[in-house]
């Protein structure tokens, strides 16, 4: 294991993730505000927290789940990916690691139609970002992305890579604008991204940003903690430009929040999770429909207190479409939300045969199904969520793997 992303996140977060308590149990409202940020920082599970028995499990589906790399970390390879990777032109894969490489401090990777890793990019060099955390996105030739530290204020960058030229960064972060940066940037069709900051902002309670390809920032809302606080690994865009996202705290009980930033600027909270039936702390960034209907996860909560997957109307109307249960079909459901056709797909933190959580599909009338299951040898702990092709998802994992630095996968549907 690359000890390198263990040592510098518990450096950058002091003594909060041995203050968190990890326990499902444990209403929103009962963490502290230390607790509460390393909670939306790592997720439900530390590693090396408890893990529950190994669930029962029926013979799955024989889907085909296939690691494509194991990383190896520091110096050489990167270590710790906490996104989704990016479809490249003849079949390639790009994507970050939050740690290893040169400088330990993440990289910018691809891995081509045959298999083959290379390291574009090592972050945490002079002038530099560090810890991207977030999945890189490809406008034609060049890639796009923020990092969660570095830069001159070390609250991190806006960076650009072009296929067929170099690494530079475009802006550098202030607090006021923006720290910890992470997630899925979404584009509109000016070509202008927006993306969400878990802190900083005027109330240091997080932040959503528009920027253009050049790098100039404008901060779209800070969020107060009673409209929600701390906004999770992006936003999804309508048709008419509106855009939509979930906070893991805050709001009216401080378990969560959904909402909306309309095209002109206005913000509105559209519910407030209860930590209850509905579930509560958000992780996982929304899918839309064309409709506008939203689909997302709660990380705990539910009828057994491990997590949902709902749906929040376009009319706005609230329902849990699944109850998790902890055991094969997993707990603690963190990937952002991917939507196709009729079923729901993301990833769960917990559970499955390994209790090392699981793949899983949840179609729209609530019927669940455990697509993979993830080991030490495959992946674990963490993983944000699959990019799909055709009849095959693509995903990383912060663990697992050869070396226990993480992997990248392929599960294709039989």
């Amino acid at each position: 294991m690359d000890l390198s992303r263990v040592m510098v996140r518990s450096l950058l977060l002091g003594s909060t993730l041995a203050l968190a308590a990890w326990s499902t149990a444990a209403g929103a409202h009962e963490y502290s505000v230390a607790q509460k940020r390393a909670l939306a920082v790592e997720g439900k599970r530390a590693p090396g927290s408890p893990a529950r028995a190994a669930a029962a499990v029926s013979a799955r589906t024989a889907d085909t789940f296939t690691v494509l790399h194991s990383f190896a970390g520091a110096p050489d390879d990167g270590s710790g990916s906490g996104a989704e990777v990016t479809l490249g032109p003849s079949g390639s894969l790009f994507g970050t690691t939050d740690y290893g490489g040169a400088n330990t401090y993440g990289t910018l990777f691809e891995i081509d139609g045959n298999g083959t890793e290379s390291i574009l990019h090592s972050f945490g060099a002079t002038g530099d970002g560090s810890t991207p955390d977030g999945a890189a996105f490809l406008d034609k030739s060049t890639l796009y992305g923020t990092t969660t530290y570095g830069g001159s204020s070390e609250n991190g960058v806006i960076w650009k890579f072009g296929i067929y030229s170099n690494y530079s960064v475009l802006h550098n972060f202030t607090v006021d604008e923006c720290n910890f940066a992470r997630g899925k940037l979404v584009q509109d069709k000016k070509g202008n991204f927006y993306a969400t900051c878990l802190f900083g902002g005027a109330n240091e309670d997080g932040t959503v940003i528009e920027f253009t390809q050049k790098g100039k920032v404008t901060v779209l809302h800070n969020f107060t903690g009673d409209d929600g606080e701390f906004p999770e690994h992006g936003v999804v865009m309508d048709k008419d430009g509106n855009l939509y996202g979930v906070t893991a705290f805050g709001g009216a009980s401080d378990d969560g929040a959904i909402y909306e930033i309309a095209r002109d600027g206005t913000f509105t909270t559209l519910y407030s999770f209860t930590g209850g039936a509905d579930g509560g702390f958000l992780y996982g960034g929304l899918a839309i429909d064309k409709d506008g209907n939203l689909y997302g996860s709660a990380d705990d909560g539910g009828a057994n207190g491990d997590g949902t997957v709902f749906e929040f109307s376009a009319a706005g109307t609230f329902s849990v479409l699944y109850n998790f249960t902890g055991g094969a079909d997993g707990s603690f459901p963190e990937g952002d939300m991917l939507l196709m056709g009729k079923n729901l797909y993301s990833t769960t933190t917990e559970g499955g045969a390994n209790s090392e959580g699981t793949v899983y599909q949840v179609s729209l009338k609530g019927k669940e199904k455990t697509l993979a299951d993830f080991s030490d040898t495959n992946g674990n702990y963490y993983s944000a969520g699959l990019t799909p092709s055709g009849k095959t998802f693509y995903g990383t994992t912060e663990f697992g793997g050869a070396s226990d630095n993480g992997t990248v996968f392929s599960l294709t549907k039989n």
